[in-house]
């Protein structure tokens, strides 16, 4: 006889807007160090049954948490991972389950895996900030109005305002690990200087431009792929 333990997924959907830009951002499923999953109706398991709860790197199959409970805590990296349930008699026959190793090698007499639920997490940077970005190539959406006769730039910089990218389309591409920017766009006529990575934004001058707001946004590059997860069964 099969007894369900259904893993409910959760998805957590942001927006950042400021003029004059707008972000036309992809979220991960958890932006937190702590994850708690929602669970269905326990499963009926048998007296001397435990059931574990495995987080693991979806790249590598590697455990990298185990908890009693559906919460896991003290998450640092941006990744895509796999959540699953493990249900065992406990009658000291189970191997393999811990921490760093491979979920390949988890064995009991009496026991069984629910199908992986597949969500992306991506904790908060040191800033303190939510992703707003989930992947190496990012498109910011302007509503802005170039002048007429003018150039308008788009520019990446750190937080400290050191230039990273410029572009004459509001795309950055080549991003990784979980990184807080700003975003402006510079609009010009006539000559401009020091429109260059490396250089500071505060350092642009020119005879004729404006400098927008700057746009503050955090990139947690993980993949955007989310599985559905069906049961949990003993034998």
């Amino acid at each position: 006889m099969k007894n369900s333990n259904k893993l409910l997924q959760r998805a957590l959907l942001v927006l950042v807007t400021a003029f004059p830009f707008m972000v036309n951002a992809q979220v991960c499923d958890y932006t937190s160090s702590s994850v708690t999953f929602n669970i269905g109706t326990p499963a009926t398991l048998p007296s001397n049954s435990l059931t574990s709860y495995l987080l693991v790197d979806n790249a590598t199959k590697t455990i990298v948490q185990i908890s009693s409970t559906p919460t896991f805590s003290g998450i640092v990296q941006s990744k895509l991972y796999d959540v699953y349930a493990y249900s065992y008699v406990n009658n000291n026959t189970v191997t393999g389950l811990v921490v760093g190793g491979a979920l390949s090698t988890i064995s009991s007499s009496c026991g069984d895996f629910s199908n992986p639920l597949t969500v992306r997490i991506c904790p908060p940077t040191g800033t303190g900030g939510t992703c707003d970005y989930t992947t190496s190539s990012i498109t910011v959406k302007t509503v802005s109005t170039p002048p007429a006769g003018g150039t308008t730039q788009y520019i990446l910089t750190n937080l400290s305002g050191l230039i990273l990218q410029v572009a004459s389309t509001p795309t950055f591409t080549g991003l990784s690990g979980s990184q807080s920017y700003n975003v402006y766009a510079v609009s010009y006529t006539g000559t401009i200087t020091n429109l260059t990575v490396g250089s500071s934004v505060n350092s642009i001058t020119g005879a004729c431009y404006d400098l927008s707001n700057p746009l503050p946004i955090t990139v947690c590059v993980c993949q955007p792929i989310c599985l559905p997860v069906t049961v949990t069964r003993i034998k």
